[in-house]
């Protein structure tokens, strides 16, 4: 049974590339912008927040034991079950490759003056980053 993180994680990333997958043959409509702009910003303000819920309880939990940032954030050492961490490190992943892939299409064929509402995809991999 997965944890309600790793839950979360996957959902989060399945709906980051479905939007973005959605958006990026639809990059010039203004309903593909927004809604790409909408989902990567609303994922970016929960990686943010479960980010600094980490911080928190792991200061509280640094008293008595011993936590670096890079076991706490990305799961290095013994921080995480195996599956879990390789769950967890897979989504950061896809969320990483998308948001380059969305970002880069997204500059293709830009005006001078046009928005490119696809790069706002390299917001996300914060949300894998905190969960």
């Amino acid at each position: 049974m997965q944890s309600p993180l790793v839950r979360a994680n996957l959902a989060g990333t399945a709906l980051f590339v479905a939007a973005s997958a959605l958006a990026m043959p639809f990059k010039d409509q203004r309903w593909a912008q927004v809604e790409v702009i909408a989902v990567s910003v609303a994922l970016f303000a929960v990686g943010i927040f479960t980010s600094l819920q980490a911080y928190v309880r792991a200061l509280d939990r640094s008293r008595v034991h011993e936590i670096g940032v890079a076991n706490l954030y990305l799961l290095t050492g013994r921080t995480a079950p195996p599956p879990v961490k390789r769950l967890m490190l897979a989504a950061l992943t896809v969320q990483v490759v998308m948001a380059i892939v969305a970002a880069s299409v997204g500059v293709s064929g830009l005006g001078e003056n046009d928005l490119n509402a696809l790069a706002f995809a390299v917001l996300v991999p914060m949300f894998g980053i905190g969960m």
